[in-house]
């Protein structure tokens, strides 16, 4: 008998021991060792978000994603697999604050924007952005009291100095390959004769850049993409064909001029943007219509025109004069724009803006979403594309 449960016992202790090992090895292959470049893959192709939680694992990781090269590469995939758009609001008594919002977002265009960040202090404007980072200029009572780079996400930030020169005319910030550096160019309008000056972020002083600048009258959101910044350059002519667009090399940092299509005719409004890699240009005309051109081999091609009749709220008993502020592509060929009116009504003597974010199909030319932004007040709402990236802007 005794034998009897010795045996029972050996037993147990033999099965307990065979479940502990198979246990164990179910544990050990839960552990599998990855070699260094593949998980650095995996990581790349990672929001920007998560790879910031990862950075607080271990000193490997944190390593891998602050390297710079790492961080430009995962920005560059972001900007293409998950778009952002920064709404900007800068409407009266000027409590201007940033809005940013996930493109791809199902929900109507404006509601997932509401909410501003709170790394973006209050009275601050966007002049410029590039690879995730920011140029903002605080201002109080229409003075510039503060000129910095930020990154929204981390909510790391570099002052800027802030020299006689005020007045940050048709901006444009970049990336400057050859010295790894960010840098800031003004270019002033056309009146002020004076020349266009960079600034290197972490530098104290502008310097000038030699050679004539093409002559620049307004330059709505300037468009960073492909080693080059763009501005619409708006001739004091009435006629859209003396328009022209305005190249910046960032990295020879010299100017270039193309002509915009010659047969457009009777522009109300125009912008340039990023039509998937390639330089785009809407254009509102006359007749209710959206015209998307974008440049092939130094060649405008007319790709797209929707209709903006489409958007509830359009009144034919307001005379309307259309006004672009920022153009955004985003998922299956959908196009993103902020539209402003300045409406008189015939009824009564006073001009009523009304402002409108509205999203469009291209490929069917049909309506998606749309929502208004502002019943009454300030045209100046404007929209851009945005990636969220950890990139530090010292």
């Amino acid at each position: 008998m005794k034998m009897l449960k010795m045996m029972k016992l050996e037993k147990t202790k033999r099965h307990a021991m065979k479940k502990t090992a198979e246990t164990s090895k179910k544990k050990i292959g839960v552990y599998i060792y990855i070699p260094g470049d593949i998980f650095s893959e995996i990581l790349l192709r990672l929001p920007a978000r998560s790879l910031g939680k990862f950075r607080c694992v271990c000193k490997s990781r944190l390593s891998i994603t602050s390297n710079t090269a790492f961080v430009r590469s995962n920005a560059q995939l972001n900007r293409i697999t998950r778009p952002s758009v920064i709404v900007e609001d800068l409407t009266p008594p000027r409590k201007i604050c940033l809005n940013f919002g996930d493109a791809n977002s199902d929900q109507s265009p404006i509601e997932n924007y509401q909410q501003p960040t709170k790394s973006i202090p209050k009275h601050s404007c966007a002049i410029a952005s590039c690879d995730g980072l920011v140029c903002l200029m605080r201002i109080t009572y229409g003075s510039i009291i503060q000129l910095y780079v930020i990154n929204p996400l981390t909510g790391q930030s570099i002052a800027l100095p802030i020299d006689h020169f005020q007045l940050v005319c048709n901006p444009g910030f970049y990336f400057h390959r050859s010295t790894s550096k960010y840098r800031l160019i003004r270019v002033p309008d056309a009146n002020s004769m004076r020349a266009s000056e960079v600034l290197v972020v972490g530098e104290s002083s502008w310097r000038p850049i030699p050679g004539n600048i093409p002559a620049i009258f307004h330059c709505p959101n300037p468009l960073n993409l492909n080693g080059n910044i763009y501005w619409l350059a708006f001739s004091r002519s009435t006629s859209p064909s003396q328009d022209k667009v305005v190249i910046f090399d960032q990295e020879q940092e010299v100017y270039s001029v193309v002509s915009l299509p010659p047969w457009l005719v009777a522009i109300f409004g125009h912008d340039l943007f990023d039509f998937n890699g390639d330089l785009g240009l809407l254009v509102v005309n006359m007749d209710n219509t959206i015209d998307v051109w974008i440049m092939e081999v130094n060649f405008w091609i007319k790709r797209y025109s929707v209709n903006y009749a489409q958007i509830h709220g359009c009144s034919s008993r307001l005379a309307s004069w259309w006004f672009l502020g920022g153009a955004v592509i985003i998922r299956d060929g959908e196009l993103l724009v902020k539209l402003s009116s300045e409406c008189q009504c015939r009824a009564q003597p006073y001009y009523k803006p009304q402002h409108y974010l509205v999203r469009w199909n291209l490929k069917s030319g049909a309506l998606v979403a749309q929502q208004m932004m502002a019943a009454q007040g300030s045209l100046y709402y404007s929209i851009f594309s945005y990636t969220e990236t950890l990139t530090n802007p010292e």
